[in-house]
């Protein structure tokens, strides 16, 4: 066992590393409240430098202390995430939200954080992690993992710290100032949206009448997410009117769908459609009676405007793995169902449509998320509006 010096009031050193012990007065039992921590200094300093340097991170730790009852740096990774999943996860997140979290924390941060210590995840650390992250594809090769995929799951990390210091676990989040790895992009990933020309090759591959072309051309007309379409409900469809009301959107958690509401508050929306959608949809809903009255009550979901040919939820997934599929071989290959929805707005901006207008329309949570995704769309516009201008007054001239 290493022998035990004690350095100064509050600072014990066993072998390489230093013990920190601060008292913070009585608890209301009467019992004395203390915090402890560890620290262990670079290697190769003198003893004197060592202790100079343990004496400064206690002044530290010290005034750290003070400001925070709760202050528990020695919590480990998993300990967090425990208490994440308790707290906050059933107060501030959707079911479907919390579900994909947690499987992506047991998947990608268990094994590598798991055991460590709070004080002991920093930021060069994540940095690290984040860069190094990889996939396997089905022919078994490794690939580092997509920029997108990993920004994603650095959200989750993110929440995690900000849990952890909002609580006074820690004092900073380790998250601040994390590189992450970023590529060039391909033209096509670049470029998520179709051209007017595009789109005339593009939509007759969806004429005649199917639910599922009935979807991807609601899909493009709207704007609208595939989880809100496939979550839209009859009375959600004023055919009189042309509206559609967006009031839900279709979750899936561990294979059970249910309804729940739509991304942000300002995603619960109404979408006016033009005639040609509302006929469309009316095409629709001939065919889903025709199949109801075939099933009987074996139908599950009459209520749903879109659903399996057992009337059933329609699953999300499925739908995009047959979007892939049909488009596979053709110029469209890059297209996601997403990509709908960016097409969308495109077409709208490129219109001359006011950015307010259609951020509302898309059920954006602010303005700054549309103009920042559509930038080049925007800037592009502002070009072209520059080059009107000219015209105008060379004319005028």
């Amino acid at each position: 066992m290493a022998k035990s010096r004690r350095v100064d009031t509050g600072i014990i050193q066993r072998g390489k590393s230093y013990t920190f012990t601060v008292a913070l007065g009585m608890d209301i039992n009467g019992k004395q409240i203390r915090k402890t921590t560890t620290y262990t200094p670079p290697e190769g300093l003198t003893e004197k430098k060592a202790d100079k340097l343990a004496k400064e991170e206690y002044i530290n730790f010290k005034n750290r202390c003070k400001g925070m009852a709760t202050f528990n740096e020695n919590m480990r990774f998993t300990e967090l995430v425990e208490e994440y999943f308790k707290v906050y996860a059933p107060n501030k997140l959707k079911p479907i939200t919390a579900y994909n979290y947690q499987k992506m924390i047991d998947y990608r941060f268990t094994e590598y954080f798991g055991n460590k210590k709070l004080k002991d995840i920093n930021t060069a650390m994540l940095t690290d992690f984040f860069n190094n992250q990889t996939d396997t594809d089905k022919q078994g090769n490794i690939h580092p993992l997509a920029p997108s995929t990993v920004k994603r799951i650095y959200n989750i990390m993110q929440s995690l710290f900000h849990f952890a210091m909002n609580q006074g676990y820690i004092k900073e989040t380790p998250c601040s100032g994390v590189i992450l790895p970023k590529k060039d992009v391909t033209q096509d990933e670049k470029r998520r949206y179709l051209t007017q020309d595009e789109l005339s090759r593009f939509l007759p591959l969806f004429d005649g009448y199917s639910s599922f072309n009935t979807i991807i051309k609601l899909l493009l007309y709207t704007g609208m997410r595939s989880g809100e379409v496939l979550g839209l409900q009859w009375c959600d469809i004023d055919l009189k009117n042309n509206i559609i009301a967006v009031n839900h959107t279709l979750s899936d958690v561990g294979g059970k769908h249910f309804l729940t509401t739509p991304k942000t508050k300002t995603s619960r929306r109404n979408i006016a459609i033009s005639q040609t959608v509302a006929n469309m949809l009316k095409e629709h809903r001939k065919h889903q009676m025709e199949l109801q009255m075939l099933l009987g009550s074996e139908f599950t979901h009459p209520e749903m405007v879109f659903t399996s040919e057992r009337g059933n939820y329609k699953d999300r997934s499925c739908l995009n793995t047959s979007f892939r599929r049909f488009l596979k071989g053709t110029e469209f290959e890059f297209m996601t169902l997403h990509c709908l929805r960016h097409c969308n707005a495109t077409l709208l901006l490129n219109a001359g449509i006011d950015i307010k207008i259609v951020s509302d329309h898309l059920g954006h949570s602010d303005i700054g998320t549309t103009a920042n995704i559509y930038a080049d769309v925007l800037e592009s516009s502002r070009r072209r509006t520059a080059e009107v201008i000219e015209v105008t007054l060379s004319k005028e001239a």
